[in-house]
């Protein structure tokens, strides 16, 4: 009986014994398997069930067990109860049930469950799943770059990396997910899983790995921060960025690429010294070929580019030369890194073998994530104390401690910019933080208002680059006209000023912050920044806070459209980083317009910048402080790094800030060096006192900013402070408190600063004043009509500014008698009331009333569908890509067909469906292999097949074919497709969609 539960899928028998060994508690239960229980470290345990009884200790490649002792395990004491066994480890209990035999790990100082679950494990020969309880405010993030998503409730995700780049796709497979009731789930495995954090079932979390060895760690912390953490020490930490890499970075095909000449006229023209070109595959054709040092043609080669950029004013800091080609010219090569370094730009090598790495080669970055470690080893041995770096396309966990990510997807479409925003934060949540996306993507293009869009935000990411001659349209900062060159210039200007602010980042990422986060880490007791309400938005560190424009809505003037503009933080003061605009947080801002230069970018009160070589810019809010970090830029980091510690104290009128002397010190630190400050006012502040150690420094005044640029110390207003890099595009200017202090032992010197008579935007954070005098408006009207899964319209009687509350959130900037509300929830109740506003004055709030928005559509699409064809699909475009459901996904025929020689493509229901209609989604880069002539035909049973529909005639464009199925039951439907617009047939998706209940 025993040995047929084993082999059969089944459910762990109950818990019948158990002893304590030398390093680890051994469980019997009574289905016959053994599990290995360890306690690593506090708050980190691991479980083992092998139904081999094998118990290799030894983990996957990604696991680090090195570092760990059994300490923790030999302090940790056990009891048993009529039911259960408990291990006591530090504040935690974990608790083995007898029957049913479930886990759960209880806190003692919260005096709360932590995890638990809901069912024993159900092991199998293929696959062993684990079910966990699910609480309602429980929110579930991780599990890799999933490109779209980084807050999981309520979703199915896959734990695999699927070659999918944008929408759904998943780009690093990482077994590991937490939740924010403080624990995380390690899973100790290489093989692809499945996590369903509460789709089928709202109230279970179901974990499944295709692998009958459970081995897992479970981490409990207070913090995401904490977890993440304990992630790293299980895995390694993320690895240091060289500071180089925090520059612009350009990606080319300088090995195959081939070029022909074209009218100025052509949408898709390179201007190329004066001349236009345009990529092309044909060699006929071809005038010109590129190559790495002007072998060909010198215009096309990859130093001409390096020459191209800095004719722009455009700092290029690294540079791929063979992106996609695996070149073999290693004289080629080297002799072209020698041009690249003498220009200042870091030459890289792309590769997806094994490979020898050129002379003064300075990173690598591959499609093949498993030469992570070989290339590490090469380029240490090339650079010797140098930081070497791995890019990669894809990972797995563990890989943070060697290489970031990059990638592209297809590109030129509005959608990318929102799917990659989560898809960045996710991964920052799944303990992979140096992630990035190339600017307008690979292949699509041509649009210049969403290249600049997409270089605006990516400018406030770690990785900015762009990867070019992929696809039909240039990808550089300068492929648009001078008005958006300019603009990618200033937006890459103010990159450079952050490069101290990001370099802390990465430094504070490798104890478990994050550098991309989403809303809640700094505000974690606002329930929605944990839903994707707002994710459109992030926050780079805890500082800076950034809303892309992800839409073409524009205004008669041209100006980019923004509603539903989320500043959390109900105590929170915001400052639009160019104009200085204030804004008080826990506010939903609408009506709001952006000029293509202008992205919305927001100051958090209180922040502290370094803007390089000690240049500090403080926006001063309550309390606050910061923490700067340095170092050579070597290897040897770890033990030569310097932290510079400033706080800033602002109480009613009086602002306190402090630079504490540097602690640490490496090798080429500049001992003396001076100091900038520049405080952020409202007005003119009086009695400024400078203490040096202690010690009052008189300073001068200075009247005009010329002067006080000239003096070696001093104090000045300046009127006029701003951005300079953005002075062309706007008059408004901000008011600053600036000082200036000459060199001194940085070691050794602590700055004080006392400002009396400070203000700086304290009318923004005073309430609002109920007046009875107002009238309070009736109840405000929804037209059903135009309640959509994700928007509303609210009509109210007079025409006037209101305030909306939806929620418990406050909606502003909304003027007229009717608003359209945009980006909601499908299938969500929202609790409504509204007030009129006059100047500061506002009325009673109306009455509440309620709004459900409708299902999606997605809700009504059939999943799980089977399909056949007649015809191969080709490898990296699979046929299952055709009913995945993902939009970023592409099937293609490996052939073509002909009328006598047609596709079929069969698509059969687990249960008859009664249908409502197909949508067929045509692919997104050209309508090449775009279906023409198509039938259908159903069938009840799977095997005979009725016509539905023949011969109908469809354009190869970019429009959604439907074909209306209302009151169609069939258990399976036939494509019967007799001509395409190319040598293939090819898709993104087609959808088939049951009717509605």
């Amino acid at each position: 009986m025993i040995q047929d539960t084993q082999i059969n899928r089944h459910q762990l028998g109950a818990l019948t014994g158990a002893s304590k060994c030398d390093n680890y508690y051994e469980l019997h239960f009574a289905t016959g398997e053994v599990a290995h229980f360890y306690i690593l470290a506090d708050g980190i345990f691991r479980l083992i069930l092998d139904p081999e009884q094998n118990f290799t200790e030894q983990p996957a490649s990604f696991i680090q067990l090195a570092k760990f002792d059994n300490n923790a395990f030999e302090r940790s004491q056990v009891r048993a109860t009529n039911d259960s066994l408990i291990i006591h480890s530090g504040n935690y209990q974990v608790i083995f049930w007898q029957k049913p035999a479930i886990m759960s790990i209880f806190d003692e100082t919260l005096h709360r469950t932590r995890m638990s679950q809901s069912s024993p494990l159900e092991l199998g020969t293929e696959q062993t799943s684990e079910f966990l309880v699910q609480n309602k405010n429980e929110f579930y993030f991780g599990g890799g770059l999933q490109n779209g998503y980084f807050s999981h409730k309520g979703r199915k995700i896959q734990i695999k990396h699927d070659q999918i780049t944008g929408d759904g796709g998943v780009v690093t497979q990482v077994p590991f997910f937490w939740s924010n009731a403080g624990y995380g789930e390690l899973r100790n495995t290489v093989q692809s899983g499945t996590y369903d954090f509460g789709q089928k079932n709202h109230s279970v979390t179901t974990l499944t790995h295709q692998d009958q060895l459970f081995d897992n760690f479970y981490l409990v912390g207070n913090t995401p921060q904490e977890l993440l953490a304990k992630f790293y020490q299980l895995t390694g930490k993320p690895v240091l960025l060289p500071k180089y890499m925090l520059g612009l970075g350009h990606l080319g095909n300088f090995c195959t690429t081939l070029w022909q000449p074209s009218a100025a006229s052509v949408r898709n023209a390179t201007k190329i010294n004066n001349n236009f070109y345009l990529r092309t595959r044909n060699e006929n054709s071809a005038s010109g070929k590129a190559s790495l040092n002007g072998e060909e043609n010198y215009h096309f080669s990859a130093r001409a580019m390096i020459d191209r950029y800095k004719a722009m004013h455009i700092p290029l800091s690294w540079f791929v030369p063979n992106y996609g080609v695996q070149a073999t010219n290693e004289q080629a090569l080297a002799f072209f890194n020698d041009y690249a370094l003498n220009q200042g730009v870091h030459p890289g090598l792309w590769h997806e073998e094994d490979a020898t790495l050129p002379a003064k080669t300075a990173f690598t970055y591959s499609n093949n994530p498993n030469l992570t470690t070989s290339d590490t080893e090469k380029l240490k041995a090339e650079l010797q104390r140098k930081r070497p770096l791995v890019l990669s396309n894809s990972g797995f966990a563990g890989m943070q401690k060697d290489a970031a990510i990059i990638y592209g997807d297809v590109g030129g479409n509005w959608e990318s910019i929102a799917t990659q925003v989560a898809g960045l934060v996710g991964s920052n949540l799944s303990g992979q933080p140096l992630a990035g996306a190339a600017v307008d993507g690979l292949l699509g293009g041509g649009n210049a208002q969403i290249n600049v869009r997409d270089f605006e935000w990516k400018a406030f990411t770690p990785l900015l680059f762009n990867i070019d001659d992929q696809g039909d349209f240039s990808k550089t900062p300068f492929a648009y006209n001078r008005k958006i060159t300019e603009i990618n210039r200033a937006y890459l200007q103010l990159h450079s000023r952050l490069k101290n602010y990001l370099y802390t980042l990465n430094a504070q990422a490798r104890e478990g912050n994050l550098i991309l986060q989403p809303l809640f880490i700094a505000f974690p007791d606002e329930r929605t920044n944990y839903t994707e309400q707002f994710g459109t938005e992030f926050m780079l560190g805890n500082n800076l806070l950034i809303a892309p424009i992800t839409n073409g809505r524009e205004d008669e003037e041209g100006n980019s459209r923004k509603d539903n503009l989320y500043l959390p933080g109900k105590h929170t003061m915001w400052i639009d980083l160019f104009t200085g605009e204030k804004y008080a947080g826990g506010r939903v801002y609408n009506n709001l317009t952006y000029p293509t230069w202008h992205l919305p970018v927001f100051v958090r009160g209180g922040s502290i910048f370094d803007f390089g070589k000690r240049d500090y810019v403080i926006y001063p809010q309550g309390n606050s402080q910061a923490e700067i970090y340095d170092d050579d830029g070597l290897t040897d980091f770890e033990h030569n790094y310097c932290k510079t510690q400033v706080t800033s104290k602002l109480d009613e009128e009086k602002l306190t800030v402090t630079i504490n002397p540097v602690k640490g010190e490496y090798p080429d630190l500049e001992a003396e060096q001076g100091t900038n400050l520049t405080l952020l006012c409202d007005s003119y502040p009086d009695n400024v006192i400078v203490k040096i150690n202690d010690q009052i420094v008189p300073l001068q005044v200075y009247g005009s900013l010329d002067a006080f640029n000239l003096a070696h110390e001093g104090i000045f207003y300046n009127t006029n402070y701003s951005l300079a890099e953005f002075d062309q595009y706007h008059d408004q200017k901000q008011k600053a408190l600036q000082i200036k202090l000459a060199s001194r032992e940085i070691a050794t010197t602590k700055i004080e600063v006392t400002v009396r008579n400070f203000t700086y935007s304290s009318k923004v954070m005073v309430h609002s004043i109920t007046s009875g005098i107002i009238p309070s408006p009736k109840l405000p009207s929804v037209d059903s009509s135009k309640i959509t899964a994700h928007s509303f319209e609210l009509a109210w009687s007079q025409a006037d500014e209101v305030q909306v509350e939806i929620n418990n959130i406050l909606y502003e900037g909304i003027k007229g008698n009717s608003f359209t509300f945009h980006e909601l929830m499908p299938n969500t109740r929202y609790i409504i009331r509204m007030r009129y506003v006059v100047g500061n004055r506002v009325s009673e709030w109306s009455d509440l009333f309620g709004v459900i928005t409708k299902h999606a559509a997605e809700d009504y699409a059939i999943q799980e569908i089977t399909v056949s064809s007649n015809c191969d699909s080709k490898p990296h475009h699979p046929l299952a890509y055709l009913t995945d459901l993902k939009m970023a996904s592409e099937w293609q025929t490996e052939q073509g067909i002909a009328p006598d020689k047609p596709l079929e493509l069969t698509f059969t229901f687990n249960d008859i469906e009664k249908l409502s209609r197909m949508t067929f989604v045509p692919r997104n880069i050209d309508h090449e292999g775009d279906p023409t002539d198509i039938s259908v035909a159903v069938s009840t049973d799977g095997e005979n097949y009725n016509l539905y529909a023949e011969h109908l005639k469809w354009r190869a464009d970019s429009k959604n074919k439907v074909v209306g199925l209302r009151d169609v039951r069939a258990k399976a439907v036939r494509l019967t497709i007799y001509q395409s617009s190319g040598p293939l047939v090819a898709a993104r998706e087609i959808i088939f969609f049951r009717a509605k209940r």
